[in-house]
């Protein structure tokens, strides 16, 4: 798989991980299928998990605890492999069994909130989010490793032939794999952005300046990835806005993403990605 291809899963993974985390009684059960198809069919993220836990054995129940006759406990195991089979296998007994679903298994541990959505959702992080931010790790360090390779291909020399004339030419690989990524990269950010700007108007308890500065850097940086010759600096400048908004209004951001299909590495991405596409420039 290209670096393109893998951006591409990598949005798609983080949509419906995304719908996942977000879910309500109405849709936890459909979102938890969605899921599970979706890691189990896709061949890279197939292997993100069989790799991990091949040499495993782990009851997920020693984990979960759900047979007992009270309050459910949760006991995270200390081995990261151990705990991923749990929240796997635990997923797939969710999913596999007809009189099993999401709802139910929420309320066998106790929760502050009276809200059934609400305890859903705490459910489905406490559970999932560790497999969850396991496969984006994955994939953020396959990216990682294309993007070195791919500047590692651009310090290469070729021999170039035209006919009966031979020659030593300078290869110009980096500029069209970075060209490409670029435009790319900038397509990602404005579908982030496009996802988050809604997410601000229901953030509560924030100065109405606060929101209106962060959505002003957030359009700085729509208008600079739009343009023929995007400016670093406007990029910089923006991008410097942003961070202090998520570190100034971390709590807060977070109680604004119950209400939206918004979670916090969607932030740490759009972070991430501005942060790519400036040092492409």
């Amino acid at each position: 798989m290209n670096r393109v291809e893998l951006r591409k899963l990598s949005l798609e993974f983080r949509r419906i991980s995304s719908n996942f985390l977000n879910s309500t009684d109405d849709t936890a059960d459909v979102n938890l299928s969605r899921f599970v198809n979706f890691i189990t069919e896709n061949e890279i993220l197939k292997n993100y998990i069989s790799n991990k836990i091949k040499d495993v054995e782990y009851d997920f129940e020693e984990c979960f605890d759900i047979g007992c006759s009270g309050w459910a406990d949760y006991k995270p195991p200390k081995d990261e492999a151990c705990h991923i089979k749990a929240a796997y296998d635990y997923l797939l007994f969710i999913n596999d069994n007809e009189k099993v679903n999401v709802r139910g298994q929420s309320m066998r541990y106790c929760w502050s909130s009276r809200k059934i959505n609400d305890n859903i959702q705490s459910f489905i992080d406490m559970a999932f989010k560790p497999l969850i931010d396991y496969i984006n790790d994955q994939l953020s360090m396959d990216m990682i490793v294309l993007d070195e390779e791919g500047k590692t291909v651009g310090g290469n020399t070729f021999i170039q032939q035209i006919g009966t004339v031979n020659g030593s030419a300078n290869q110009q690989v980096s500029g069209v794999i970075n060209s490409y990524n670029t435009n790319n990269d900038a397509t990602e950010i404005l579908a982030l952005i496009d996802k988050l700007l809604p997410a601000l108007e229901k953030m509560q308890n924030v100065d109405a300046d606060k929101i209106d500065s962060v959505k002003d850097d957030l359009e700085v940086v729509q208008e600079q990835l739009k343009a023929e010759t995007p400016k670093k600096s406007r990029l910089k400048k923006a991008l410097d806005g942003i961070k202090k908004f998520v570190g100034d209004f971390s709590m807060k951001l977070a109680v604004s993403l119950a209400a939206s299909a918004v979670t916090g590495s969607d932030w740490s991405m759009l972070i991430q990605q501005i942060e790519s596409f400036i040092g492409k420039l």
